[in-house]
């Protein structure tokens, strides 16, 4: 009977936070809710969902283009941050 050898603890999910998609899937959901508690907190307004959801569109843009190397994961990343930056901008004047 052999045994069975388990990856030491902690190991799956740091794996699965390199992967690229993750990555941007995360700054995609912060940002979200980050702009979500601003936008109802700070500057008392209501977004439509199509702005609301600014961040999930780029998301959406990074999935379907299929180009996964490290420059294009920090572009949309940062592309992620100025979308939810720009929405709250546009509702702020």
């Amino acid at each position: 009977m052999g045994t069975v050898m388990h990856p030491p603890h902690g190991e799956p999910w740091r794996r699965h936070l390199r992967d690229p998609q993750v990555t941007v899937a995360l700054v995609a959901a912060a940002c979200l809710i980050v702009q979500a508690i601003i936008a109802k907190n700070v500057l008392d307004v209501e977004l439509d969902w199509y702005s609301m959801l600014a961040p999930f569109w780029v998301f959406v843009a990074y999935m379907v283009s299929g180009v996964r190397s490290r420059t294009s994961e920090i572009a949309f990343m940062v592309a992620i941050v100025a979308s939810s930056v720009a929405v709250l901008a546009l509702y702020a004047v």
